[in-house]
């Protein structure tokens, strides 16, 4: 039963909400759950049933599944009340916690004896809220939520916001503590995948996980402008990842250095990343070189650090990762200091 009442901001809204344990049974599945969006795609009919996103749910990352089970399990239930909003007589309909929901579900049925699993925490919407307050809880708990959200159906939903329901990447920006350009890339390159690659090689639903490589090309400009020099485009990448001439997403990063040499450009469009690479080594060796590799991929990566991991380690909560990375500086300024600034004693 709902108990005390709060009232809190959505979306610059004022909305009371109340807190409570609701019985499980009485909370359905949200069919418009970001997180089973291209599942929901990619099905033969409109509407999904129950248990067709109970399937979505539990399907789309088995390990963070099982691990998430296991917290609840052993914590006896959940630490951050799921979100649902009312649809009809003492029935609800979950609007952010759908994972969490189904392993409540999954528990009671392994422990029918015990209440911890009967009823959930709760935050409970007033009837009749706003998609555009909708949109707001799915951003803030999706994009930084309890469990894992892929890229791609980040980048997906982003770009239902922004195509579908006409928000500006400014609004974006500030509603999910990425920047513009984090936005822009986002979306530009669930774009390259849903226009140019998933219609010639998407067969396999599982090509989806090869997102990455196209956040990658969308944030690199140096390939960019040295495809359009040499007269390539967004398809011939697309051709490139789907027929394998690159193995992973971090070589994206050293694919312009391939196409400045004509000998180079031609091994690597007829036989892949490696082989070309292995011929690159032998006309500039530095540009293999292992450290010089690594340091060059450590640049691009704090170059591209999310704008709110920056934020939280400000605020002390990744307070690891700022050691680590005042550690690097550390040691980069010691090494210019000792070695490079001999040249000029």
């Amino acid at each position: 039963m709902a108990s005390d009442s709060i009232l809190v901001k959505i979306g610059g809204i004022s909305t009371e909400i109340k807190m409570g344990e609701i019985e499980i049974d009485q909370i359905i599945f949200d069919e418009g759950n970001p997180r089973i969006g291209f599942h929901k795609d990619t099905q033969p009919f409109t509407n999904l049933s129950q248990n067709q996103i109970i399937f979505a749910l539990s399907n789309k990352n088995r390990d963070a599944y099982a691990k998430l089970k296991e917290n609840i399990e052993v914590n006896e239930g959940i630490v951050n009340p799921i979100w649902i909003e009312p649809i009809d007589h003492e029935i609800y309909r979950v609007i952010e916690g759908n994972t969490r929901l189904l392993i409540y579900r999954d528990l009671r049925e392994k422990y029918p004896y015990k209440d911890f699993f009967k009823t959930i925490p709760c935050r409970i919407l007033p009837a009749k809220i706003t998609e555009e307050q909708r949109n707001f809880i799915r951003l803030e708990a999706h994009l930084r939520g309890t469990t894992p959200w892929d890229a791609y159906e980040k980048a997906r939903y982003l770009f239902f916001l922004w195509n579908k329901e006409g928000y500006t990447y400014s609004q974006l920006a500030n509603q999910t503590k990425l920047t513009e350009k984090e936005i822009v890339q986002s979306i530009q390159a669930f774009r390259d995948m849903e226009d140019q690659y998933l219609p010639k090689y998407g067969n396999d639903p599982s090509e989806v996980l090869k997102f990455s490589y196209f956040v990658e090309y969308e944030k690199n400009n140096k390939l960019k402008d040295q495809m359009n020099k040499i007269g390539l485009v967004t398809s011939d990448f697309c051709d490139w990842v789907g027929n394998n001439k690159i193995s992973k997403a971090q070589d994206v990063r050293e694919i312009y250095h391939l196409l400045e040499s004509d000998q180079v450009r031609e091994i690597f469009i007829k036989e892949g990343f490696e082989e070309a690479k292995e011929i690159l080594g032998t006309i500039k060796p530095c540009l293999v070189d292992p450290l010089y590799q690594n340091i060059e991929n450590v640049i691009e990566d704090i170059k591209n650090i999310p704008s709110y991991q920056i934020s939280e380690m400000r605020e002390g909560q990744q307070q690891s990762k700022k050691e680590l990375i005042l550690k690097l500086r550390d040691e980069v300024n010691r090494f210019v200091d000792r070695y490079l600034m001999e040249e000029n004693t």
